[in-house]
């Protein structure tokens, strides 16, 4: 192999480890060190390590271009040689480009990634071709001149790839992290006290080396994925979204706990959807919120329901007063007639689905570290409450207890529940935590997965302060 090629097949190994590890990030989690630094504190540090990658190309790219210039005489001013020039020229520059980046932008793994398929796209290019010509400078007979040594390597390679990173119809969720809440976010004028940890699985397509990995190793489970499920960009940006919204709540919780600011202020009844058959399919719209009925105001779904059994016949015109954007609207909406159903009799309806709307009061700036491992998702909600109200009272309020949980946090203070709770308990019990917090309905399901673990149900962010509190070991 000459010395170039020995470059691309270093950072192609590099790129083949990059890839193993990111699918089994989760095995050294119980790592922390002196300090309390957490293994997910250091994923970050270990992602400058791809800049390897297109370094690795770019020395062999630049060790061929030499190449060429000093067997000119061999190679002649040719097609050939120019066309080598030019494919190293470009694999140099993208692999150049792709060093400073993953230094400077190393959590931009999608440009990143991009950059680095480019750049092997390229590498292979250079390797096959490059076969081809130094196989007929040597003289070997015509039917040796095609590149077989490159191309089994491009097919071997390929095949590695597939095993690694070719997508699959599944899902598949396995065991995760945990996460320091305290290093999560800070509040401006807090202090942290306590130990308390929030814990996140790992949930994406599966590849075919997942079902190598769940034979080998706990709790991994696969579902087939739905053909309605939305695109990996829009999925993100949910996730992203889901994230914001649980740190609004749990940092407007926390302090309205600490007598800081109003905390959640319902504002209205927020319309999700409407039945192609309501009365009012087009009056409201997805997206409105319901601030008034005939004039009385309306702050959350309680008051709309209420009003609605008790003052609105089946049948009745109803003013509704609606926040649309910026503006405030009123509707003449007739309603119709529902069955009775659970607690509720008969009743007049306008056949959408709505939800409290609310605002969160958050008079002090938190600071929130980015974690790559950590995308969204609002599982961590009730942990980072817990944390926040930690930071903001006076000798925290864990009491000594190492705490771990999950479940998400809602506007009215209660926890829940959340995806992949066997895989969350089994990493908390690699982990010293000596709680685990849990929603109640997911109780048995945590037990089965962690038998040795301490795990207590909650509904409400109040009962795992009241479950500390008499728990106390300070």
């Amino acid at each position: 192999m000459v010395r170039h090629a020995r470059y691309y097949v270093a950072g192609i190994i590099a790129v083949m480890l990059f890839i193993l590890a990111a699918e089994l990030i989760w095995l050294p989690a119980p790592l922390r060190t002196s300090s309390g630094m957490l293994w997910i504190d250091m994923i970050d540090d270990l992602l400058y390590g791809l800049a390897v990658i297109p370094l690795l190309w770019g020395i062999g790219a630049l060790i061929g271009i030499r190449r060429l210039w000093t067997e000119q005489g061999r190679l002649g001013a040719g097609k050939r040689r120019w066309l080598l020039l030019i494919v190293r020229m470009l694999l140099l520059a993208v692999s150049a480009a792709g060093v400073v980046f993953l230094l400077v932008k190393p959590d931009d793994l999608l440009i990143g990634l991009g950059v680095l398929a480019i750049g092997l796209i390229l590498l292979f290019v250079d390797l096959i071709w490059s076969d081809a010509v130094y196989r007929r400078l040597a003289g070997k007979g015509e039917g040796l001149r095609w590149p077989w040594r490159s191309v089994v390597g491009l097919v071997a390679t390929a095949a590695l790839f597939a095993c690694l990173a070719f997508p699959t119809s599944y899902n598949v969720t396995y065991p995760g992290l945990t996460m320091g809440m305290n290093r999560y976010a800070h509040v401006d004028g807090g202090k942290p006290v306590g130990s308390i940890s929030g814990v996140l699985v790992f949930e994406r397509i599966a590849v075919p080396a997942d079902w190598l990995y769940a034979k080998l190793l706990p709790m991994y489970s696969f579902e087939k994925r739905s053909k309605n499920e939305p695109p990996l960009t829009e999925s993100y940006t949910e996730v992203v979204q889901m994230k914001q919204g649980a740190d609004d709540v749990a940092g407007a919780i926390a302090m309205g706990k600490a007598g800081i600011g109003k905390g959640i202020e319902l504002t209205g009844a927020r319309v999700l959807a409407i039945a192609d058959n309501a009365p009012a399919k087009s009056l409201i719209k997805a997206g409105d919120v319901i601030i008034a009925l005939n004039g009385k105001s309306i702050s959350n779904m309680t008051e709309l329901t209420d009003y609605m059994v008790n003052q609105v016949k089946p049948g009745d015109t109803v003013e509704v007063t609606l926040r649309r954007g910026k503006e405030t609207i009123k509707a003449q909406v007739p309603t119709g007639e529902a069955e009775a159903s659970g607690d509720l009799p008969k009743r007049a309806v306008f056949g959408i689905g709505a939800e409290n709307d609310w605002h969160a009061d958050i008079p002090r700036q938190i600071a929130y570290h980015h974690y790559i491992a950590h995308i969204g998702g609002p599982s961590h909600g009730a942990m980072l409450t817990l944390a926040l109200i930690d930071q903001l009272t006076p000798g925290g309020v864990t009491h000594g207890v190492r705490v771990a949980g999950t479940g998400t946090i809602e506007p009215d203070g209660s926890i829940g529940l959340v995806g992949g709770i066997p895989q969350k308990a089994y990493a908390v019990s690699r982990t010293d935590a000596e709680v685990f917090f849990v929603p109640a309905a997911s109780l048995e399901e945590a037990r089965k997965a962690a038998p040795g673990l301490n795990i207590v149900p909650v509904k409400t962010i109040d009962e795992v302060l009241d479950w500390l509190k008499a728990h106390a070991k300070e």
